[in-house]
C-alpha cells in the first residue's frame, strides 16, 4: 500500500463517526476560517448561503460542503481554498476571486501533498488556475465549472482550468471548463481517467499532457480551441469515443501528437478542423473506428514517426485527406485485412464484397506540395489540380507517396454520415462504372473499325 494511501486510512480511523461533527456557518466575516481551524479530523463544515471570506485552509481531513448559494471569494489576493489534508472533500460551492499572480499559483483551489482529495459540484469563476493540484494521487474533480479570465483562442493568456503535477491515478469526470488557457494540463499524472468532460472556448488546449503514461480519454467534448488535444511526451494512451470539433485557426489541431507512442485511438470524431490529426515523433499508435469529416487536412504525419497503423476510419470531405512529408513510410493506411473508407475514392468493387478491387493512394500530388508550400492552397480547387488528380488515377507512378491504402472500402464504416458537405451520398456500386466504361469502349472500338474501314 503506498504511503499516502496509509496515511488517509489512518486518518479516517482516527475520525470515527460517533465522534465526528457537523459545523453550520454563517456568512459573516472571518466566520468560516474559524471554524475550520476549531473542527476536528473528521468533522462536516456547513457554509450557509452568501459570500464567506476567503483564503481558507484546510488542514485536517474534513467535509467543506455549501448550501445553496455559498461562495468563498479570494477578494482577488492569493489562492482562495488551501487543501493539504489528504482524504477531504469540498462539494456544492462557489469558488471566486483569486490573485492573478502565475508564480505564487494563485487558484480557486489548490491541492497540496494530500491524496484522496475529492472535489464535487464546484463553481469557479474569475480565476487564474481553476484546480491546481500537486503531488496529489487518486484526486476526483467530478462535476465542477470552472470558467477562468482567458479570452477564447488567446495563446497569451495565463492559467489552466485543471492543472495535475505529479499526481497518479486522478479522476476527472464530468465537469466543464472554459476560458482557461488549456482547460486541462497533465503533467507527470500517470493513470488519469478523463471522462465525459464538456472542455471549450480556452486560449490554447482542450487537453495538454505532457509526460504522462497510461491515461484514458473518453467521451469528452473538445471544441472551440486553438487545439482540442495535444498530447506530448506520453505513451500508451487510450483515447476511446471523443468528439474533438470545430477546433479552427491558422495553426490548429484537433488532436496533436508529438512524441507519443503505443497508444489507441479508438471510435472518435474529429470534425470540421484545421488539421484533424497531426503526428510528429509519434509511433506504433493504432487509430480504428475514427470519423473523420470536413477538415480541412485530415491526417498530416512526419517523416519522424513509424508503424502507425489506420484501419476502418472514415476520411469524408476533407480538403486533403493525409498529407505526408516524404515518399517512403512505414505507417500503414490499412492492416492487412481492413482499410479505410475514403470519400474521393473512385473506388470500384467488381465482386460485391465492400472492399474496392484497386488500392487507394490518399496523398495527392498537390496534398504533398502543398503541405511543403502553403500559400499554394488558394489553388486547391483550380482546373489544373483536377487535371492533376485525374492523371495520378490513370498513371499511379505520378503518385508522390508510396502509402497506399490496400483494402479501401466502399462504403462509411457502421451507422456514420454517409452524407459530406455538399450531400452527397457514397459512391454508387461498381455496376454503373462498369457500364459506363464497357460504353465508351464499345464507341470508340466502334470509331476504330469505321477509320480503317474508309
Amino acid at each position: 500500500m503506498r504511503p499516502e494511501a496509509v496515511l488517509v486510512a489512518a486518518a479516517l480511523l482516527a475520525a470515527s463517526p460517533s465522534a465526528a461533527a457537523t459545523h453550520r456557518v454563517a456568512a459573516r466575516a472571518g466566520a468560516a476560517r474559524q471554524a475550520l481551524a476549531a473542527a476536528s479530523a473528521g468533522d462536516t463544515v456547513v457554509l450557509a448561503g452568501g459570500t464567506h471570506d476567503g483564503p481558507l485552509r484546510i488542514d485536517r481531513l474534513l467535509t467543506l460542503r455549501g448550501e445553496p448559494g455559498a461562495a468563498i471569494d479570494g477578494g482577488g489576493v492569493g489562492t482562495v481554498l488551501e487543501i493539504a489534508a489528504s482524504g477531504t472533500s469540498v462539494e456544492d460551492l462557489e469558488v471566486r476571486g483569486s490573485g492573478r499572480r502565475v508564480i505564487t499559483v494563485d487558484s480557486g483551489i489548490h491541492v497540496v501533498r494530500a491524496a484522496h482529495v475529492r472535489i464535487e459540484r464546484v463553481r469557479m469563476r474569475d480565476v487564474l488556475y481553476g484546480i491546481y493540484a500537486e503531488r496529489a494521487d487518486s484526486l476526483a474533480v467530478l462535476e465542477c465549472d470552472l470558467a477562468g479570465r482567458v479570452r477564447p483562442l488567446d495563446e497569451s493568456g495565463e492559467g489552466n482550468g485543471i492543472h495535475l503535477w505529479s499526481s497518479a491515478n486522478a479522476m476527472l469526470r464530468g465537469n466543464q471548463v472554459a476560458r482557461f488557457l488549456d482547460a486541462i494540463y497533465l503533467s507527470f499524472a500517470d493513470g488519469a481517467e478523463v471522462a465525459g468532460n464538456r472542455l471549450e472556448e480556452n486560449g490554447r488546449y482542450g487537453l495538454h499532457t505532457m509526460y504522462c503514461q497510461r491515461n484514458r480519454l473518453t467521451e469528452n467534448r473538445f471544441t472551440k480551441n486553438a487545439a482540442g488535444i495535444a498530447i506530448m511526451f506520453s505513451n500508451h494512451l487510450a483515447v476511446e469515443r471523443n468528439a474533438i470539433v470545430h477546433n479552427r485557426g491558422p495553426s490548429t489541431h484537433g488532436m496533436l501528437l508529438r512524441d507519443c507512442s503505443d497508444g489507441e485511438f479508438t471510435d472518435n470524431r474529429l470534425v470540421d478542423n484545421t488539421v484533424a490529426l497531426f503526428l510528429d515523433g509519434s509511433n506504433r499508435n493504432r487509430f480504428r473506428r475514427n470519423l473523420i469529416q470536413d477538415n480541412g487536412w485530415g491526417v498530416v504525419v512526419f517523416a519522424s514517426c513509424a508503424d502507425n497503423v489506420w484501419a476502418e476510419n472514415d476520411f469524408i470531405q476533407n480538403d486533403y485527406p493525409v498529407a505526408l512529408d516524404m515518399r517512403r513510410t512505414r505507417n500503414r493506411f490499412d492492416d492487412g485485412t481492413h482499410g479505410n473508407y475514403w470519400s474521393e475514392a473512385e473506388t470500384y468493387d467488381l465482386d460485391g464484397d465492400g472492399v474496392g478491387d484497386a488500392p487507394h493512394g490518399p496523398v495527392t500530388a498537390f496534398a504533398f506540395v502543398s503541405k511543403q508550400y502553403p500559400d499554394l492552397a488558394v489553388l486547391a480547387k483550380s482546373p489544373a489540380v483536377a487535371a492533376l488528380s485525374v492523371a495520378e488515377r490513370v498513371f499511379p507512378s505520378l503518385r508522390p507517396s508510396e502509402a497506399v491504402d490496400s483494402f479501401p472500402l466502399t462504403r462509411p464504416v457502421g451507422g456514420r454520415a454517409k452524407l459530406g458537405r455538399a450531400g452527397s451520398a457514397a459512391p454508387a456500386p461498381a455496376w454503373g462504372h462498369v457500364a459506363v466504361f464497357a460504353g465508351l469502349t464499345a464507341v470508340g472500338l466502334a470509331g476504330l473499325t469505321r477509320g480503317r474501314s474508309r
